[in-house]
């Protein structure tokens, strides 16, 4: 036992001795003179250069085992609908995490001044695929179950690709393309008697504010392209911003074009948090989207 305590002490003080002189400051094995990253955090894993080989990543994005649960609650806005352009909204995600799979089920309640009910409830497996230390790849499919009740509601298919680069431990750009095969039966839409000069479903102006029935030019799948960038101000804090553009499921709709932004705090080794707010550009009326929401690692 002796000869173990003198072997140890002498191991570090013959390190001690090699290392004097020699200016490291954020003891991560490399000099300052030759450190292109100083203050890397201890304990984090560097390259000859310096600079942490370690990626920064958000709950979603982990390859070990997990299981997470995300309560959420926020509004949504939409001055195009006559008598209810604030809509709340309650969701229950529960995700589940494994190696590079991750699997996801979530719900929802919504409520506006005219009825409440559920969300469609959407259920979705995605793959990581990491091609190299600072590419990733990741590969998903789900379905959207007809949960909200209406007429001609039917489960729609869906497809997501995205692509994450991470040219530093913190900083990340992303870009993807998401798919959804609208299952929907077209049916007419009939709108409630509303005030002189109000919108119909259709977006033009009805005058005589009488009870008139119309119907949407058809249906059509949604594709959707975004991109955007991220940073982690600190290892527990983390902010993106991104811009999408989709087309709506309506022939007859506009493009949606929206900025939106996520903020990520990690309270402690089981709690997060999450605040989400999307607001679409070049459009005459207000669309915004407001959603707030609390998780917890359950392992």
């Amino acid at each position: 036992m002796m000869i173990k305590k003198l072997l140890l002490m002498s191991t570090i003080l013959l390190t001690l001795g090699q290392a004097e002189g020699v200016a490291d400051q954020d003891f991560d094995g490399v000099p300052d003179a030759l450190d292109q990253c100083p203050n890397t955090p201890f304990l984090c894993e560097v390259d000859k250069t310096g600079c942490t080989t370690t990626i920064l990543t958000l709950p979603f994005e982990t390859e070990k085992e997990n299981l997470t649960m995300t309560l959420a609650y926020g509004f949504s806005s939409n001055e195009d609908l006559i008598d209810r352009q604030i809509q709340h909204n309650t969701k229950v995600k529960i995700s589940y995490y494994l190696n590079s799979w991750a699997y996801t089920l979530q719900t929802g309640y919504y409520s506006h001044n005219v009825e409440d009910g559920s969300l469609d409830t959407i259920a979705r497996v995605r793959k990581r695929i990491k091609i190299n230390p600072k590419l990733v790849v990741s590969l998903g499919a789900g379905l959207r179950l007809p949960s909200y009740d209406f007429e001609g509601n039917k489960l729609d298919e869906l497809l997501y690709t995205s692509l994450h680069y991470y040219p530093t431990s913190a900083l990340s750009f992303f870009a993807g393309y998401n798919f959804t095969r609208i299952g929907d039966d077209e049916v007419d839409t009939v709108l409630s008697e509303t005030p002189s000069g109000d919108k119909n479903s259709n977006g033009t102006i009805e005058k005589d504010g009488n009870e008139k029935k119309s119907t949407y030019e058809g249906l059509q799948h949604k594709h959707k392209v975004y991109a955007g960038t991220g940073y982690f101000f600190t290892d527990d804090f983390y902010m993106n911003i991104m811009y999408s553009e989709e087309n709506s499921k309506f022939v007859s709709e506009h493009r949606i074009r929206a900025f939106s932004s996520s903020i990520y705090y990690k309270i402690n080794k089981k709690w997060f948090t999450t605040l989400y707010y999307k607001y679409e550009v070049l459009d005459e009326d207000r669309h915004d989207n407001l959603l707030f929401s609390i998780g917890y690692n359950l392992w």
